[in-house]
């Protein structure tokens, strides 16, 4: 199954530094399942594919400057021959894939230094951030079946997420 976010990206809504991440793995990790599946079954309902068939994730082999018409990836093997992408939420096109590049690469707006994360799908990086939302709720929402009060975060996160969610899921596109 792919995610749509990781730990990182949870933690960070969360406030969590490294150590309170390392002890929270567990939890997180079930927390951003239980948001994957939760996405997925919102874009079944509108009738469409999920999301999740759409998006390969992989790292830039080299650094690119703003305007590049080829990318050099970690491993290309997971992308399509031409499709959409972001590097780090900045969206781009690209028309060729072999051999670890994409190439004819339209739309890239600012530089980036090797190891940034690339991902295929148009919506992959706000489909991240939805799931981030939508994960850290849920994980403050366990936290609070443990305590006396409701968090008022969980809420709102759970809010915002699901605004987007449908908005995305509804017209099938971020354009």
């Amino acid at each position: 199954m792919t995610y749509y976010c990781t730990n990182a990206d949870v933690s960070l809504r969360l406030g969590l530094d490294s150590a309170q991440r390392a002890r929270a793995a567990t939890r997180l990790t079930s927390a951003i399942r239980r948001a994957t599946v939760y996405i997925d079954s919102i874009y079944r309902d509108y009738g469409r594919n999920t999301p999740s068939r759409e998006i390969a994730t992989t790292t830039l082999n080299g650094s690119v400057a703003a305007g590049a018409t080829t990318i050099t990836l970690t491993n290309s093997t997971s992308f399509s021959a031409a499709g959409n992408g972001n590097i780090d939420g900045d969206s781009f096109s690209w028309t060729g894939n072999a051999a670890n590049v994409l190439s004819g690469v339209q739309g890239i707006s600012a530089d980036h230094a090797t190891g940034a994360t690339v991902e295929e799908g148009e919506m992959a990086e706000a489909l991240r951030q939805i799931c981030a939302d939508y994960a850290a709720g849920i994980y403050l929402q366990d936290d609070a079946a443990l305590a006396s009060q409701e968090p008022l975060r969980a809420p709102m996160l759970m809010d915002r997420a699901n605004e987007l969610l449908f908005r995305y899921a509804k017209l099938g596109s971020v354009d």
